[in-house]
């Protein structure tokens, strides 16, 4: 019996997507002051800063992959085409969204949007894999956290609801789609290729990609000071990091059950930015929030518990059967 990967416990599972998901909320708040700091001013200055950013988590990771892990970084060729798709998917086309969405609307809608990856994880999941069906409980779990989401973008202090812009929200809706279905995808393609090499070559060329189309529009060279340099390295280890753990993860659990941690993106985010950024705040929705988050989480974490005791006690009655029987 080989031994068990840290990522297969189940605490490890909750804690790592746990931090994935609180350093993903601070990029939203991070993002926002970057702008501000670097003076952007237009889209293409976005999607340039933006492909700086996965360029060097990009290399991050594959030094890493290199130095440390001692792995051969260099991608096979039957796999460069997957490589490419989630480059795109993940990078180039959801973060050229992502970056001129953020650009266009708060920090904390954006992070409230974001979460809508969710949902469409989990419907995409019930279609292309048999052990990841939608059970009931988990529909309400996923609808109660979804609620909660939706609720914390009501601002009680003014009454007023959100509104909706094709470049701010629909941008932000749109990257998540795009997202979830690499998440997909790469769940899919698991054990078939090396998921930290893949996520460093997807990150720095999906990087470049998004450098090209940002300079080609905007050809102006951002000023970076020491404080927007530093934040610049911080969202590149966030997205080096917090992916390559994230994808490894998918290759011992099920997507549905990992993708409803992400529920806690909009919660970290909008408070960071709440901190971090004058002008957004946060009104008695987001104890609502919170208590619907958390409830979602506990229902859908519960049916997949109980799921795999389930599992677990047929398994031990089975071998128990065929114990008896060899007497």
């Amino acid at each position: 019996m080989g031994t068990q990967s840290r990522f297969e416990k189940k605490i490890s599972m909750i804690l790592i997507a746990v931090f994935c998901c609180v350093v993903w909320g601070s990029a939203f708040p991070s993002i926002k002051l970057s702008y501000q700091m670097l003076k952007i001013q237009n889209e293409f200055q976005m999607i340039f800063f933006a492909g700086l950013r996965f360029t060097l988590a990009g290399a991050g990771v594959l030094l890493f992959a290199r130095i440390k892990m001692k792995q051969n970084i260099t991608p096979k060729k039957k796999d460069m085409p997957f490589i490419l798709l989630i480059a795109f998917l993940q990078t180039l086309g959801g973060y050229l969204l992502f970056y001129i969405g953020i650009g266009n609307t708060t920090a904390i809608k954006s992070s409230i949007l974001i979460a809508t990856s969710v949902f469409s994880v989990a419907i995409l999941a019930h279609f292309m894999f048999r052990e990841d069906r939608l059970s009931w409980k988990k529909g309400l779990g996923l609808l109660i956290g979804f609620a909660g989401v939706v609720f914390v973008n009501f601002t009680l202090i003014d009454e007023t609801l959100f509104s909706f812009s094709l470049t701010g929200e629909g941008a932000i809706l749109a990257s998540a789609t795009m997202g979830a279905v690499a998440v997909v995808l790469i769940r899919k393609r698991r054990g078939k290729i090396n998921v930290v090499t893949m996520n460093g070559w997807q990150l720095f060329l999906g990087g470049i990609g998004l450098i090209v189309v940002g300079f080609a529009g905007h050809p102006h060279l951002l000023a970076f000071t020491p404080a927007s340099a530093a934040l610049l390295i911080w969202l590149a280890a966030v997205s080096g990091v917090a992916f390559t753990l994230w994808f490894t993860l998918l290759r011992y659990h099920n997507a549905s059950v990992i993708e409803q941690y992400k529920f806690l993106v909009p919660v970290s985010g909008s408070l960071l930015s709440v901190l971090m950024l004058p002008g957004e705040h946060l009104g008695l929705e987001m104890l609502f929030a919170v208590l619907l988050v958390a409830a979602g989480t506990f229902i859908v974490n519960h049916q997949y518990r109980a799921k795999r005791q389930r599992r677990a006690k047929q398994i031990d009655t089975t071998a128990k059967e065929q114990h008896e029987t060899d007497y």
